[in-house]
């Protein structure tokens, strides 16, 4: 069955009206609605179109799909990457020590996955729950021996959780906040279950601004309803009733990809001294930063694309949404791109949703060789380099998806 959707009139954070477009990704996938090749169906396609709010100056699309059947089945994790589980293990140490989290305080984690965020605070004495609407997540979370509620997070989830665990002295999401369809009332509902006094919130999300000067539109999705800059989520998190505690909770070169975590906490808390009142530059509060984007966007995908298409035999490593949406914003399929690498087993022997590349464990490469390598997880792309070693010593090239989206410029 095709998914609702539902388009707004309105900002999302201010309700104002005057709304630019700046970004269009015409027919986009689902990033993980993944196809398999002995039962072809159409994947969901739709139009992404991101907006400038000039009332709030938010970034965000202004159409809601309902994701309750395609979260139920979500597989994605990245618990397998040595790389992710240091950040984990870093998080979880800096939370506790920088806010004084105790053996027997309450951490809850919204959009948990299978609990391996959660295991590194359990491990450290406090008591954990998980809320993850994935039922395969889930049963892997409770396998590890992470508690964990089923459920889409909303306005009657705090009833759900037990008791003893409300007020949490912390509630941590991790790339999930953007996924919110109304993330300022899900910052309003958190006073309902955050301790006002100790408790912290922890949230890491993208960052707009490298968005923009990376060109990395694959993180524009029907999944992620705003993208917010330091400054534009501070102003978010003050009409909660929140302030803004810190932007540098683990060091930028321990975090993946393109990476903006903030820690705040409810006005009048212990941690009010540590607030941050001015968190970053005001350059997204101008139209003009964003009115030649989407030229500067086909320039660069037109780039990629021929690219690859001179390159020899080229495969693809990263099937999350970073591979997904830059295939298929590209234009490229599989006479492009001989196959697409993943460590994630759930997605082995799928197709990648449009551009129909199959999926195919990170071995493949070392048995299948090809001359080129794109890695679209570029955040992890040492610990890829170090996996594809042996076809590199025989030659086969092995580059960020951001060199060829900005040729002969330095990325940051």
């Amino acid at each position: 069955m095709r998914p609702t959707v539902v388009t707004r009139s309105s900002c999302r954070i201010c309700g104002g009206r005057d709304l630019r477009r700046f970004f269009r990704h015409p027919d986009a996938p689902f990033t993980d609605d993944f196809v398999a090749p002995d039962r072809p169906r159409r994947e969901f396609l739709h139009d992404v179109d991101v907006y400038w709010c000039a009332g709030c100056r938010t970034a965000q699309t202004l159409h809601d799909v309902d994701v309750g059947d395609y979260y139920r089945d979500y597989g994605y994790t990245v618990s397998g990457s040595a790389f992710a589980g240091e950040f984990m293990e870093r998080l979880a140490a800096a939370t506790c020590e920088r806010f004084g989290l105790r053996p027997g305080d309450a951490v809850l984690e919204v959009g948990s996955g299978d609990g391996a965020q959660l295991a590194r605070f359990r491990d450290r004495g406090l008591r954990v729950l998980g809320i993850e609407p994935s039922e395969p997540l889930c049963a892997a979370s409770r396998a590890a021996g992470v508690p964990v509620v089923q459920t889409l997070f909303g306005a009657g989830t705090a009833a759900e959780l037990p008791r003893e665990l409300v007020p949490a002295q912390a509630v941590v999401l991790s790339y999930t906040f953007d996924h919110l369809p109304d993330p300022l009332g899900f910052l309003r509902a958190l006073h309902e279950v955050l301790d006002p006094r100790r408790g912290v919130v922890v949230i890491e999300v993208h960052d707009l601004e490298r968005i923009v000067d990376r060109r990395e539109i694959c993180l524009f999705e029907h999944e992620h309803s705003v993208s917010l800059t330091s400054l534009s989520f501070e102003r978010l998190l003050r009409r909660a009733g929140l302030e803004l505690l810190t932007l540098d909770l683990v060091p930028e070169h321990a975090r993946r990809g393109n990476s903006l975590l903030v820690a705040a906490a409810p006005v009048g808390s212990v941690h009010a001294a540590d607030r941050i009142d001015h968190p970053g530059a005001a350059r997204f509060d101008h139209w003009g930063e964003l009115a030649g984007f989407q030229a500067a966007v086909e320039e660069s995908l037109g780039a990629l694309a021929a690219h690859v298409r001179s390159a020899g035999r080229v495969a693809g490593y990263g099937a999350g949404g970073r591979g997904v949406m830059t295939l298929a914003a590209a234009g490229l399929g599989p006479g492009d791109v001989a196959y697409l690498c993943d460590a994630n087993p759930a997605f082995g022997g799928l197709l990648a949703p449009k551009s129909r590349i199959p999926v195919v464990p990170p071995e493949h490469a070392l048995e299948h060789p090809v001359d080129e390598v794109v890695v679209f997880s570029f955040g992890y792309l040492d610990e890829i380099a170090a996996r594809l070693e042996p076809a590199i010593a025989r030659g086969c090239r092995v580059v960020s998806m951001l060199d060829l989206l900005r040729p002969g410029e330095a990325v940051r």
